[in-house]
Parts: C-alpha cells; structure tokens; sequence
C-alpha cells in the first residue's frame, strides 16, 4: 500500500537530532554543528523502510531553543506534531536532572498527542540509556537496526488492521472502478487514492476492473456476473448509482478515504448540517494539497454549485489549501474537507479535532455529494 508515514524527530538542541535523521535516511538531510539552533526550521526528507514502505523523516529544532527567533521555531515544532503519525525523541545520555525533568514535560506533551512515541538516548560515551529508550549511537549508526525494527512496530500500531476497501470484500471478489477523465484528472497518470485503492486489491486477492463513467454499461456488459462491488468517483455518484446493477454495492474513493483517513461517523454527522445551512450561512471548502484549479474542480465548483441550487445561492464559500489550515474556524456553518490522500491520517485527525473544539461540524467531499444526491443511506463505506 502506498502511504507515506510521517516521523517527527523532537528533542533538546544538540541531542543528536540532525545526525540521527542523517544516518536513518543515509542522506545528508540536515546541517550538523555544535552549535545550537543550527536547524532552525522543521526539514523534510522520504525514504522506504522494508516493511514499513515510504516515509517522510522530519527534522525539528530544539525545543529548548532560547535564540531570539526561539519561540517561533518552537510553535513550528509543535505544528509538526499535528502531522506525525510516529514521534521520535531523542534524549541526550548527558543531561542533568534539571533538563531530564524538562524532556519529560516535553515527552508527556508529544505522546499525548501522537500516537505512537519511541524514546531514543542518544549515546555520547557512556553506554547509558534512560529507562523504557533505545540506545543509540548517532554518528556511528550503533543501534540503528534496533530503531529501524522499532519505527516497523510503531508502523504497524498505527496501522491498526486499517483498510482503504479490503473491509468491504473478500479474495477472489471482483470490483468495478469507475473513474471519470475529465479536466481534472493529471495527464498520464492516475490519482493518488485510485493507484492506492487498486493496489491495496490486488495485494489482497481481488480483481480490480477499470473503466470511465461513459464506458461503464459497456463494461458490465462484458462480465459474465455482476461485480461485488463498485467504487466511482464522488462526482459520478448519482449516474453511477443509477445505472448500477440491482443491489451491487457502492462506494467512492473519497467516502474510502473518510474511513481510512478521517471520523466517518463524524463526517456522516457533519454531513446533516447540510440541511440546516440558509441564506447567509458561510462554507469553508478544505483542500489538503494545493494545485491549480480548472473549470470542473469539484471543491470549488461542482460542491458549491450543488448546494447554492438545492438550499441557497446566498452562500459563501471559502477556499483554504495546503497547510494554509485556517485557526478562524469559528467563522463558518460548516467545514468540508477533501479525501485528504496527500495528508497522512494523524494530520487528517487533528484538523477533525480542532474543529470539534471549535464546534463546527465538519464532512468531506465524497459524503457530502452522497447526501446531496439523496444516496448517502444506500452506499457502503
């Protein structure tokens, strides 16, 4: 399955940080020094793990940074953590009392908000690791093998038997991808939740048949039994519905990635608000990646379009993409995000919260369109 795993390395200045995410990724990602503060912005960097598949290593400073930019760095530290599905922490075997109790406070704060933490003592001569931690050796690579096993156990936690379709069939099952070409879709290539959705059958068995929404009645014409279930594009979901075999299930891509990314049963829930917008009600359109929209862009047009002509065209909406992830939640009726298949789900999780604590219900596209079209009650997820 394709999924990039972020890992967040946090930790004191000069605990070894910048080396340790070097040496893991075998790649001079970070400036070292002796110098503290000499990573001063959060850097990035993917590589494959066997048995974890791709990830995205990410370098923070030092959350004991007391420069004069060292508050900013420390707040861009904390917004890494929202997007961490596995935390890091890299503890020097040198600290005294005062800094341990310090790194606790720290650890406490991070494990409380990622779901899986690996300790790390990074070891600067005296073989010493802090209980319930990894020895290391950062600059030799001593214990790397040990901390590598480690991210895979954490990897599979956060996993946590999680599935894009597999839940919904078994091996051998035949399942029908409608997927519509139109302005939209990149040139040459699939989009990100199809390759994903494909792959995660074919790994588990099933036969995975292809087509566009204009060759669909073709295609099920071609089988010699009725597929067991079909998976289209949102906005194809009321003609493929229609034209659906009797009582083959269905879904879409972006309903998938609700479950898999997000709350389902929090967007379902979202979702119903949709009926109490009105005249005046303001709408905040969320796109996890940025890209250059087209006429048929479905969070910009086709969404706003359907709910101005089934409720209101006195409604505003608002765009927000990448990490321009606005902290005015309290503006808006409703919040509808994306699949969010260029976030990971520990992102996708925190965004859900903030706007539960904001009190702003929030859905996404595919359960949004299910429920204009009057099908959100006859699809799967």
């Amino acid at each position: 399955m394709i999924r990039r795993t972020t890992i967040g390395i946090f930790g004191p200045a000069n605990s070894g940080k910048s080396t340790l995410i070097n040496n893991l990724t075998s790649q001079q990602v970070s400036i070292v020094s002796p110098f503290a503060g000499t990573t001063t912005d959060p850097v990035s960097r993917t590589m494959e793990i066997n048995g974890v598949g791709p990830c995205v290593f990410v370098d923070t400073p030092g959350y004991d940074d007391t420069s004069a930019l060292g508050n900013m760095r420390v707040t861009r530290t904390k917004e890494v953590l929202k997007k961490c599905d596995i935390a890091i922490f890299v503890i020097p075997s040198f600290l005294d009392d005062l800094a341990l109790g310090e790194a606790r406070k720290w650890l406490e704060m991070i494990s409380s908000q990622v779901r899986q933490t690996i300790i790390v003592t990074n070891d600067f001569g005296n073989g010493k690791a802090y209980n319930d931690s990894i020895l290391v050796n950062a600059i030799t690579g001593k214990g790397r093998e040990t901390l590598l096993e480690a991210i895979g156990l954490a990897h599979n936690k956060v996993q946590d038997g999680m599935s894009i379709v597999t839940h919904l069939v078994n091996p051998g099952d035949t399942v029908l991808l409608v997927m519509p070409i139109d302005t939209q879709a990149p040139a040459g290539r699939l989009i990100l939740p199809q390759v994903q959705t494909i792959r995660e059958l074919l790994d588990y068995g099933c036969s995975a048949l292809c087509c566009t929404t204009d060759q669909m009645n073709i295609t099920l014409s071609k089988l010699s039994k009725k597929p067991d279930l079909i998976v289209t594009d949102s906005q194809a979901f009321k003609y493929v519905f229609e034209n659906r075999p009797k009582n083959v299930r269905l879904t879409s891509f972006s309903v998938l990635f609700a479950r898999w990314k997000g709350d389902i049963n929090t967007f379902i829930q979202g979702a119903e608000h949709l009926s109490s917008l009105h005249p005046g009600s303001r709408v905040l359109i969320a796109e996890a990646c940025t890209h250059a929209p087209l006429a048929e862009d479905i969070g910009r047009e086709k969404i706003p379009t359907l709910i101005r002509k089934r409720i209101s065209p006195d409604i505003t909406f608002n765009i927000v993409s990448g990490n321009d992830w606005t902290y005015n939640l309290h503006d808006y009726d409703l919040i509808i995000h994306c699949g969010a298949c260029m976030i990971g789900r520990q992102q996708m999780l925190s965004r859900i919260e903030m706007a539960k604590q904001a009190n702003i219900p929030i859905t996404n596209y595919g359960i949004t369109i299910a429920y204009l079209n009057n099908i959100l009650d006859k699809i799967v997820w």
